[in-house]
């Protein structure tokens, strides 16, 4: 989904992209705002006190906390609207009684916390793998964290600090979390489940399905061929 940085925790970083035309930055209070780079200041600063510098489309910048950007997601539409893929017989977002760890990194992390949270933690083994490749020090271009690449405003939203999101148990945990609430929003829906993990639970709305944005299309696919859907 995100080009990821390996960083040291304690590094000074200083992270800034391009966008291939315009990308949507969704702040907290709904507000978006459409950007041709962005820029994302770790001066030395502690998680969660970074701000981020928006370079308008129209022109002019906004510098904000990065705390009030939810995400910041490609505006790429693709030419056809993606079709409805509902999983196959057989995949259950459940955790299924006597389900064994992923044979991946932090296997036992995702069973423990898919059992936890009734998740199936081969869901939680794919999207670390899309997100971050297992990189518990990913830092992306627009400043998602950890193996399951979150916001620190998301993170914030489901109980977990920014300053514990290198930390791969608080990481998940509150990936889980926000998985759970998105199942409960669209009915287990797998494809909406994970379009709104990568574009916002309002772009799903907005779009009354999966949004056509390329990067969440070509993110949904990634997630199913690591599931072996």
């Amino acid at each position: 989904m995100r080009s990821v940085l390996r960083v040291a925790l304690a590094a000074t970083v200083l992270l800034a992209a391009a966008a291939a035309g315009a990308e949507l930055a969704i702040l907290t209070n709904g507000h978006r705002y459409k950007v041709t780079e962005w820029e994302v200041q770790h001066p030395g600063q502690a998680a969660g006190t970074e701000r981020i510098r928006l370079s308008l489309e129209g022109g002019g910048t906004v510098t904000l906390p990065l705390m009030q950007v939810e995400r910041i997601v490609d505006d790429e539409i693709v030419e056809e609207p993606p079709p409805d893929s509902p999983a196959e017989p057989g995949f259950t977002l459940d955790y299924r009684p006597g389900q064994t760890a992923p044979a991946t990194p932090y296997g036992e992390l995702f069973l423990e916390v898919g059992r936890e949270h009734e998740l199936n933690p081969d869901l939680l083994a794919a999207l670390a793998r899309a997100e971050s490749s297992y990189d518990a020090a990913a830092v992306s271009s627009k400043g998602a964290r950890g193996l399951l690449q979150l916001m620190p405003a998301t993170a914030e939203r489901f109980g977990v600090s920014p300053r514990e999101l290198h930390d791969p148990a608080r990481n998940v945990l509150a990936a889980a979390r926000y998985l759970t609430w998105l199942r409960r929003r669209f009915e287990d829906d797998l494809p909406r489940v994970l379009a709104g993990y990568n574009a916002g639970e309002g772009a799903v709305d907005a779009h009354d399905g999966v949004p056509p944005y390329r990067e969440t299309v070509t993110f949904i696919g990634r997630v199913y061929g690591y599931l072996g859907l």
